[in-house]
C-alpha cells in the first residue's frame, strides 16, 4: 500500500465544504445517535461505524484548516527518507538513530525499512525529553530567583 504517495492537498472549495459539511453533522447529529447512509435509487441504508465517523471527523477537522494530510497505517514500513521527513531530521542523522537501536528497523536487500508507529514513539519519546528538560531548566531559573 503506497498511501505515502497519497497526500491530500485540499483546495479553496474542498476546505468551504468540509467546514460546512462538519458544522452539519456537529448540529444534527447527537453524541449517541447511529449514523446510517441511504444510497439514492434503491434506498439501501448503510450503518456507518463509530470509529470510521471519528476518523471522517478528523479528516474534515484537518480539512477545513486547509492542512494537507495523508493517511497512514500504523504499521506501515517507511523508507528512512520518509521517516527522516516525519522527525524533520536528515536521512544521515536519522542513520545514527537506527544504528544506536533508538528505533528498530529491518533490512530490505541494502536498504532499511522502519515502522511508522516506531517512528511515531520516538518522535513522542524525544518531545516529552525536550519537554522535561524545559520544565527543568524553568524550576532552575526559579531556584534562582532569576526573575523569569
Amino acid at each position: 500500500m503506497a498511501v505515502l504517495d497519497e497526500t491530500f492537498v485540499p483546495s479553496d472549495k474542498d476546505i468551504e465544504k468540509a467546514k460546512a459539511f462538519s458544522r452539519t453533522l456537529a448540529r444534527e447529529i447527537a453524541p449517541e445517535s447511529r449514523i446510517t447512509l441511504h444510497r439514492e435509487g434503491d434506498g439501501e441504508a448503510i450503518e456507518i461505524p463509530d470509529a470510521v465517523f471519528n476518523v471522517l471527523m478528523k479528516v474534515l477537522s484537518v480539512m477545513s484548516e486547509g492542512k494537507p494530510f495523508t493517511l497512514i497505517p500504523m504499521d506501515e514500513e517507511l523508507t528512512t527518507q520518509q521517516a527522516a521527513d516525519i522527525l524533520n531530521v536528515s536521512r544521515p542523522f536519522l542513520n545514527k538513530i537506527l544504528d544506536l537501536g533508538d528505533i528498530s528497523h529491518r533490512k530490505v536487500g541494502r536498504n532499511r525499512r522502519v515502522k511508522f508507529s516506531d517512528v511515531l514513539a520516538y518522535k513522542k519519546q524525544q518531545e516529552r525529553r525536550s519537554k522535561d528538560a524545559l520544565q527543568e531548566l524553568a524550576d532552575e531559573a526559579q531556584e534562582l530567583n532569576m526573575g523569569y
